[in-house]
């Protein structure tokens, strides 16, 4: 864990030029990682507790287990479109150093990159958890929030590069 969250940081001071160029996009990195764990972590604790009570089957083609990567990928849309909203409101107001449309756009993408990543981590560190029978409580969410922090780096510096820098 401690290697990813080093090279979370690795990758976040790789890009500090493109973050310090537009300052806004800096303030987002803490704001997507809570943002990003915290869905997924809403995810995998229903998942853990659905394979353990057995209201969830094992496989990626179970009813509950899809429902509950829809919602949450829902839950995911109206999170991150609401702070792109917002966020471009707020650029009419302040100088972000970057147009409405161009902030709407990063933060959308890079959230529903996000959202999408940790649901798949989310899902196969649950699975390999329960075929393992390990505890999902010292598994799952440890693994979920340090690799949700490094995607929602990578997503951010992705979305960025390509609406923004491109």
């Amino acid at each position: 864990m401690a290697f990813i969250g080093i090279l979370g940081g690795q990758v976040l001071h790789s890009i500090e030029e493109y973050l310090l160029t537009f300052p806004v996009f800096l303030f987002l990195v803490p704001l997507m990682n809570d943002l990003g764990g915290n869905l997924g972590c809403v995810l995998a604790s229903r998942v853990s507790s659905g394979f353990h009570s057995g209201y969830i089957e094992a496989h990626i083609k179970d009813k509950e287990l899809t429902e509950n990567m829809f919602i949450t990928l829902l839950m995911g849309l109206i999170t991150f479109l609401t702070v792109a909203l917002g966020v471009a409101v707020s650029s009419a107001v302040i100088d972000l150093s970057t147009t409405a449309l161009n902030l709407i756009l990063v933060i959308l993408g890079a959230g529903v990159i996000t959202t999408v990543g940790t649901m798949i981590i989310t899902i196969t560190v649950s699975l390999i958890s329960y075929k393992k029978r390990l505890d999902p409580d010292n598994i799952v969410i440890p693994v979920l929030t340090t690799l949700a922090d490094l995607l929602s780096i990578i997503s951010i510096f992705a979305m960025v590069w390509l609406v923004v820098i491109n």
